[in-house]
């Protein structure tokens, strides 16, 4: 639904205009966002956005945050609302399932606003190292609600720390299956048949995860004890 003219007054102008770039961009996609039609939609002057953000990247940038901390908090919800996991393996496993099945539902879901995450400079940095909207109101970022599950795991089956290639196996898993799903070969499948698909997919990774039969790829890539820092980045 249009939010033109609607925007509410009694927030700060930088604050509307981001609101209203997001529902823009998650009705229409990232492509669409321009800074004439958000000042249009909030009912503000031509011209007056540029008071807070240089360019349209730099809204695009704030937009990619904002939409960051709604993925956040949606997982962070769907956690609140599951068992905790108190030292049990099977329960630790459930609980990171659930935390990459509202990933995917948040991305199938919401394609819009998934896929401005990825189209600010920024990039993959709003995941795993969030600035303070990107977290939202959970308080830490989607990649970081990921991990926090897989340390529960590894803490439940007497592990120590997370492997730092670890967190990757969980997170591409589920941005890959997004992208499949939105963009590619799984686009054309039944809900049904998606569904299955990707409860398959998730209890393979979260089943298989801590692995620590990937050590040897730190030995063989000159990192003995495979403890380097291997999160993505820019």
């Amino acid at each position: 639904m249009s939010t033109a003219g609607c925007g509410d007054v009694r927030k700060p102008l930088a604050e509307r205009l981001v609101a209203e770039a997001v529902a823009l961009v998650g009705e229409h996609g990232p492509g669409s966002l321009s800074l004439r039609e958000v000042q249009r939609r909030a009912g503000v002057s031509p011209a007056a956005a540029y008071r807070h953000f240089r360019d349209r990247e730099a809204l695009l940038l704030a937009v990619a945050q904002q939409c960051a901390g709604l993925l956040a908090d949606h997982i962070a919800a769907v956690l609140d609302a599951a068992a905790p996991s108190e030292g049990e393996a099977s329960v630790a496993r459930s609980r990171l399932l659930a935390a990459c099945e509202a990933y995917l539902d948040f991305a199938t879901g919401n394609p819009g606003l998934y896929r401005a995450i990825f189209v600010s400079g920024e990039q993959v940095g709003e995941l795993t190292a969030p600035s303070e909207r990107a977290r939202g109101s959970a308080g830490e970022g989607g990649y970081d609600l990921l991990v926090s599950g897989l340390q529960d795991v590894v803490n439940a089956t007497g592990g120590g720390s997370v492997h730092p290639w670890d967190p990757l196996v969980v997170w591409s898993s589920c941005h890959g299956l997004a992208m499949l799903r939105l963009d590619a070969a799984l686009r054309s499948l039944s809900d049904q048949v998606w569904t299955q698909a990707r409860d398959r997919v998730l209890l393979t990774v979260t089943s298989a995860v801590p692995l620590e039969a990937l050590d040897v790829l730190g030995h063989a890539a000159g990192d003995p004890g495979g403890t380097a820092d291997h999160r993505p980045r820019r």
